[in-house]
């Protein structure tokens, strides 16, 4: 592999884990506001929506070249980053053991986060995608 390639592709490779960290930490507060506050919970779907459009906003910025492809593993690096910020996070701000809902609550709100990811990498490369075919037949 060139140098120069290899620096790139470090690059996308060090942005994924990155983005994957943040996306974690954010669906991780938002758990713990969750179960401390239920007027959270009553606007999670609201929440969603604005989770994946700021979920968009790092995929349009970090990843429009050439390793655009590298956006696909944030939602696979994000459930082992997830696993490990959680725990991080429980350590810091315990949750009592004998509440059987918070799990229901941790089931809700991660998945509702995990759609948000995947939604947010699939419209960040679409938006991508939209302007380099705008770029490619403004030029023509």
């Amino acid at each position: 592999m060139k140098p120069s390639a290899k620096a790139g592709y470090s690059r996308a490779a060090f942005f994924v884990v990155m983005v994957s960290v943040i996306y974690a930490v954010i669906g991780n507060t938002f758990f713990q506001l969750a179960y401390r506050y239920s007027a959270a919970i009553d606007e999670a779907y609201i929440v969603f929506a604005v989770t994946s459009a700021v979920y968009a906003l790092p995929v349009i910025v970090w990843f429009r070249r050439r390793y655009w492809y590298f956006a696909l593993f944030i939602p696979v690096i994000w459930v082992p980053m997830l696993v490990v910020t959680g725990y991080l996070m429980g350590l810091l701000f315990p949750l009592p053991e004998d509440d059987l809902g918070g799990g229901m609550l941790l089931l809700f709100v991660h998945g509702l986060n995990l759609g948000a990811v995947i939604i947010g990498v699939a419209l960040g490369l679409t938006v991508n995608a939209a302007i380099a075919a705008w770029r490619k037949f403004s030029r023509d």
